[in-house]
């Protein structure tokens, strides 16, 4: 015995309504035909174009000027500034330099021993602070600096277009546009920087590329 079998189609396109998919079975010479017609929601799913669209699911990394952290150090120096007296001070412009080293007192800002230099010039700064808290504003500046202390040492110079930062105990924010060249080691972990393009390595985990940062902290 011979079987012939004869498929017809008729599917959705962007103009027609909803129609389903129709397969005829001639089973049999001389028998008659039999239909089985599949269903209608299955045909509407499997035929319409955005069954079949890939969603796409990668994410683009996003470029941000501000930064906030949680830092090892400054809970060290908790220690320094819990009493520390209120004060509040502005300039215009300024260039300064120095070194300095503090040996151990009981006294704000002395309590914890440092040694260092630094080197700084811009125009337009102020700043204000009161125990554990501190905010400071500056414009165009250029500084360099570098300190040892029991938190760590390490070495920075830093070129800023204008910044803003706020402390309150460990927790810090910043925003601003600059870039930094340097090093560093200690309780906050490696950093290391050239024009504001590296990494740091320790409780907070970041990739730096021209001043712009993606971090990402442990604490």
């Amino acid at each position: 015995m011979s079987a012939n079998q004869q498929l017809s189609y008729h599917g959705d396109d962007d103009s027609d309504g909803e129609s389903d998919v129709l397969h005829t079975t001639r089973l049999h010479e001389g028998q008659p035909d039999v239909d089985f017609t599949l269903s209608s929601e299955i045909n509407k799913k499997l035929l319409k174009k955005k069954t079949w669209i890939k969603n796409d699911t990668t994410k683009k990394p996003s470029v941000q000027l501000a930064s906030a952290n949680v830092s090892v150090s400054n809970v060290i120096n908790m220690i320094d500034t819990a009493d520390r007296p209120a004060d509040a001070n502005a300039e215009g412009t300024y260039a300064r330099s120095g070194t300095y080293a503090v040996s151990p007192e009981n006294e704000p800002g002395k309590r914890i021993p440092r040694a260092g230099a630094f080197a700084e010039a811009g125009v337009g700064r102020a700043r204000a602070e009161y125990s554990v808290f501190e905010a400071e504003a500056k414009g165009p500046n250029a500084s360099a600096g570098a300190e040892a202390s029991v938190a760590g040492a390490g070495a920075m110079a830093r070129a800023e277009i204008a910044s803003a930062s706020a402390q309150a105990g460990p927790l810090g924010v910043k925003v601003g546009l600059g870039v930094d060249t340097g090093a560093s080691v200690g309780v906050d972990g490696l950093e290391v920087k050239f024009l504001g393009t590296g990494f740091s390595v320790g409780p907070k985990t970041s990739i730096s590329l021209l001043g712009s940062e993606v971090s990402c902290s442990v604490m």
